[in-house]
């Protein structure tokens, strides 16, 4: 698995499997500002909503581009919702995060390479995508809880410098009180 980030200062190329296959842009409405315009060489030109990271931490709003084994679709991370793409415009899926509006100030976002696998930490979720682009889980988190290691087959988190909680890779399941709140 790959991932590229895309730092969106203007019309940016997108790659797919190391090719240009259309460019990135972001896009500007009256109400938001993390639209997503795709245009590809196809001719195709895709509009997603919701789809850019524009933290207040960040001087440049980007994506993340993740590859996995699919010969001709990737994902997009950025902002409340991950698209899933193919490399000639079609949006096949999409994913409602943790993510919400208005939260700007507190985004991040890492990104952890596990053997066939990513693991995507960002300030209200965590969540696995695999080899086929799947997400294996997903679980939420508070904005306080920071990821302090991966210790084994686990994250391990600190909640307040204090109280420590962990997620399996495996499966995602939570221990002892990482639950932070109800899944939506």
């Amino acid at each position: 698995m790959e991932w590229t980030e895309i730092e969106l200062t203007g019309v940016q190329p997108l790659h797919f499997r190391g090719k240009q296959i259309g460019t990135a842009e972001r896009r500007v409405t009256r109400d938001r500002d993390d639209g997503l315009t795709l245009h590809f060489e196809s001719g195709t030109h895709t509009e997603l909503r919701a789809a850019v990271d524009v933290s207040e931490q960040l001087s440049i709003p980007r994506i993340f581009v993740i590859e996995g084994a699919s010969p001709d679709t990737f994902l997009l991370f950025g902002g409340e919702r991950m698209y899933w793409v193919s490399s000639n415009g079609e949006v096949k899926s999409e994913f409602a995060t943790f993510r919400e509006w208005g939260d700007e100030e507190y985004w991040v976002t890492d990104i952890i390479q596990q053997q066939a696998a990513i693991v995507i930490v960002y300030e209200l979720g965590v969540l696995m995508i695999d080899e086929a682009l799947q997400v294996r889980w997903h679980q939420p988190k508070y904005f306080n809880d920071d990821l302090v290691a991966v210790a084994g087959n686990a994250l391990k988190f600190r909640r307040d410098g204090e109280e420590e909680w962990f997620i399996r890779l495996e499966d995602g399941s939570v221990s002892p009180h990482g639950m932070a709140r109800p899944l939506r």
